[in-house]
């Protein structure tokens, strides 16, 4: 399902913006089949768990999709690509604020209310193929986001890696429970990973202003990457413009 085995360093800047097409869709893809069944089920068997799982799963798929428009948008225009970046990242990181934000205020709730989890063979497997797709596509998108000098990919990339990491709490969550009677473990292993979207999404989120300099390219975090797709986007490789 991935792209091909050529690495990324050694990838021009199209080939790159196309491998990172490629990822993006396989996640808008599956997540919209795979937050689905996990946030029915979820809801269903009463497990905070395996609903994070698919709430997390479709603030992947939001970023994805910002992200192929912002790639999309790259081919079309280079000269560009610092301004499409700054704004898909700014939607990342608001998907990941939305994921903290939620499963922080349904885990208070369930906490305080007593509530129980569920346990079926659904919402096993909903977590452990989301568990198995996500791992390698959270790895993929991080390498390839640093590579390309893009916090908005990174991001994603931390999407991804919410979602398989969700998902591997909350199996572990649903046998605790099974096994011991720890309905709280469900919970405690929600808020985990709301602590975790919100330092991402404070990471992923523009902080400076950036400044255009006498190359066109902004001061500032983008910097890099926008003299990186002018050289590249002209003919030459990653490492022409440093």
């Amino acid at each position: 399902m991935l792209p091909s085995q050529v690495p990324d360093s050694d990838l021009t800047r199209t080939q790159q913006v196309i491998r990172a097409l490629r990822l993006v869709s396989v996640s808008v893809a599956f997540g919209l089949v795979s937050g689905s069944v996990s946030v029915i089920t979820g809801l269903g068997a009463h497990s905070l768990g395996v609903f994070a799982v698919g709430l997390g799963v479709f603030a992947d798929v939001t970023g994805s999709a910002t992200l192929i428009w912002r790639f999309r948008a790259e081919r079309r225009q280079p000269g560009h690509s610092a301004a499409h970046e700054r704004r898909a990242a700014i939607i990342v990181a608001i998907a990941l604020a939305v994921v903290a934000v939620v499963l922080t205020v349904e885990s208070i709730t369930a906490l305080a209310s007593g509530s129980r989890p569920g346990t079926s063979s659904v919402t096993l497997i909903a977590a452990g193929v989301s568990l198995a797709v996500l791992t390698p596509l959270a790895y993929a998108k991080r390498r390839l986001g640093r590579q390309m000098s893009s916090l908005a990919l990174q991001g994603d990339g931390a999407l991804s890696g919410i979602g398989a990491a969700t998902s591997l709490l909350a199996l572990a969550a649903l046998v605790l429970n099974d096994a011991f009677g720890w309905w709280w473990a469900d919970r405690i292993a929600a808020l985990i990973v709301a602590v975790v979207a919100a330092a991402e999404a404070w990471h992923t989120a523009p902080h400076r202003r950036t400044t255009p300099q006498p190359d066109g390219c902004p001061r500032g975090g983008n910097r890099h990457l926008c003299r990186m797709v002018h050289g590249s986007w002209r003919g030459s490789g990653p490492g022409t413009a440093r």
